[in-house]
């Protein structure tokens, strides 16, 4: 199931745990591309990957 944006949003808005790990991530990923200098690409790249290993 794909979601819009604005779907994502009012969920966000509305849910609390979702929330807070959207803005762990958005943190998390801000941070790492300040330490390391990265472009944005590499950061969405390595979200995609991460994306295909957290069931395993």
């Amino acid at each position: 199931m794909t979601f819009t944006d604005n779907e994502y949003f009012e969920v966000i808005k509305k849910n609390e745990t979702v929330q807070e790990a959207f803005e762990k991530i958005k943190q998390t990923c801000i941070n790492l591309q300040n330490q390391t200098n990265c472009p944005k690409e590499d950061i969405e790249s390595f979200l995609i990957f991460i994306s295909k290993q957290w069931d395993k």
